[in-house]
């Protein structure tokens, strides 16, 4: 999910440009591989009834702050992952606290640094441009194969911006993560007949997805 957009092309409803670095220092300290204390909630509830958990990743691609995350087995996260499953969790929105800003000629925040505490599926987020880029948790391995061919079919016939090039990029690179995973977990039985979608070599497939978005890039 992109829980936040970064440049002055997304300046946010709170009237909030955050730069792209202005969370460099926070993910190091606070994030997964760090003290691992910023979580994934709902609405900005700051209370265990509204956790789903922590970020499991979080990384900057793009404009994006993406965050990777599986919600607990609770009936809030139950919820919330059939809420996503069926499309209706499209926004997103994090809670932080501005270390260095400062305003713009045009009248807006820049915000330099920040400490980021959470991000939260929300209803309407300060910057709308903060999708859901993935429910990977709901993934088969049929499943990932149709979503392959459809990005690749997307990629093929489409003319996009480069932002929508960053989408497609990192749901290629959401799936192949995905495929790697399945792939460890179990051994692909020989094949004596034509291979259907869950006798695909998978991990020949995941190999070729960077070399893909490059293709159509270019």
């Amino acid at each position: 999910m992109a829980i936040a957009s970064f440049g002055d092309r997304n300046l946010d409803r709170d009237g909030d440009v955050i730069l792209h670095s202005a969370v460099t220092k926070t993910i190091k300290e606070r994030g997964p591989k760090g003290s691992n204390e910023i979580w994934h909630l709902t609405d900005h509830w700051y209370a265990m009834d509204h956790a789903l958990g922590k970020f499991k990743e979080l990384y900057v691609e793009g404009d994006y702050l993406v965050g990777i995350s599986c919600p607990s087995r609770t009936k809030l996260g139950n919820d919330v992952m059939e809420l996503y499953a069926d499309g209706h969790i499209n926004q997103h929105s994090i809670g932080f606290t501005p270390l260095a800003e400062e305003s713009s000629k045009g009248g807006y925040n820049v915000i330099k640094e920040l400490a980021l505490w959470e991000g939260s599926s929300v209803l309407w987020g300060a910057n709308p441009n903060t999708p859901t880029l993935d429910v990977i948790k709901s993934l088969t391995k049929g499943k990932a194969a149709s979503m392959l061919e459809r990005t690749i079919k997307s990629l093929r016939n489409g003319s996009y911006s480069d932002e929508t090039f960053s989408l497609l990029e990192l749901q290629l690179k959401q799936i192949q993560q995905f495929i790697l995973d399945m792939d460890e977990k179990a051994t692909a039985p020989a094949l004596t007949t034509q291979p259907d979608v869950d006798q695909v070599d998978y991990v020949k497939v995941a190999a070729g997805l960077s070399s893909i978005t490059n293709l159509f890039k270019n």
